[in-house]
């Protein structure tokens, strides 16, 4: 029963989210520029080449492999929402992405065979799972052995700015994990968040589960209260000031700050 409210949860979710196929990833607004950076690492990361089997897990309407799909040989993406799914395989057609395939799919049951794939993205999704343990497995049965996997996950719940530690500090923010599941409570809770990770704790988890780091970094670093939110809206819509801004958010990056919003992290077994 518990299985089921979760699935029709992400179904609702997914129903005319055509955003996660644009807007949700342009850096025009705040949220907007946090994806765009976190896609930026991903591929970064990946070292998409030719040769490569992928998949995303939890791929959503399927915008990151629609991006790498000119770079890799085949790939596959699973989500749990049906709706999704229904979304990337229309864009798909529509835009001749041959080298995609799209279904239904759980990160706890991945209806794939054992080593089937050179890379795996799981990108905003462990922090949703039911067992974060079990979906790790799976990931990993599926991987090649020298397969690498990259994920990202929020940092501290995306409050891990300077802005929103300072929120936590005073109390006003907190997290408070989901645990009803459906259209109504995500709509009040926000974000369907069961767990949190922090630098820490992520790294700590994947070593204890004998993975190796490869690449570790935050992205998303500015933050402030909405007044803030609206300066940066105006300034992102000027092209020379959004350069100037993503070209300061990566500095943050590439000097291994870990105070932004999300994680980004590619590993392989040891």
């Amino acid at each position: 029963m518990l299985q089921q409210s979760y699935e029709k949860m992400w179904e609702d979710f997914g129903k005319g989210k055509a955003s996660y196929l644009g807007y949700k990833f342009q850096p025009t607004y705040r949220i907007g520029l946090t994806n765009y950076l976190r896609e930026c690492f991903i591929v970064k990361f990946l070292h998409p080449q030719k040769s490569d089997v992928v998949l995303d897990c939890g791929c959503a309407a399927g915008k990151q492999l629609f991006q790498l799909a000119g770079q890799i040989g085949t790939g596959h993406g699973i989500d749990i929402a049906q709706n999704f799914i229904d979304m990337a395989d229309q864009y798909k057609n529509e835009n001749g992405f041959h080298n995609l395939h799209f279904a239904k799919g759980d990160v706890e049951n991945i209806p794939f065979a054992e080593a089937t794939f050179d890379k795996i993205i799981c990108a905003e999704v462990l922090e949703h799972v039911f067992d974060k343990d079990v979906a790790l497995r799976e990931l990993l049965r599926v991987l090649k052995p020298s397969g690498l996997l990259l994920i990202t996950v929020p940092n501290l719940n995306a409050d891990a700015t300077v802005w929103g530690r300072f929120l936590r500090l005073l109390g006003v923010r907190k997290f408070k994990p989901i645990n009803v599941f459906s259209k109504e409570e995500l709509a009040q809770h926000g974000d369907a968040h069961v767990r949190e990770f922090s630098r820490d704790s992520l790294r700590q988890w994947l070593e204890a589960n004998s993975l190796k780091i490869i690449e570790f970094k935050s992205v998303s670093f500015i933050d402030g209260p909405r007044w803030f939110e609206f300066l940066l809206k105006i300034l992102l819509h000027i092209k020379i000031s959004q350069r100037a801004i993503i070209n300061l958010e990566k500095f943050f990056s590439d000097r291994n700050c870990f105070w932004g919003r999300h994680l980004v992290v590619s590993a392989t077994r040891k």
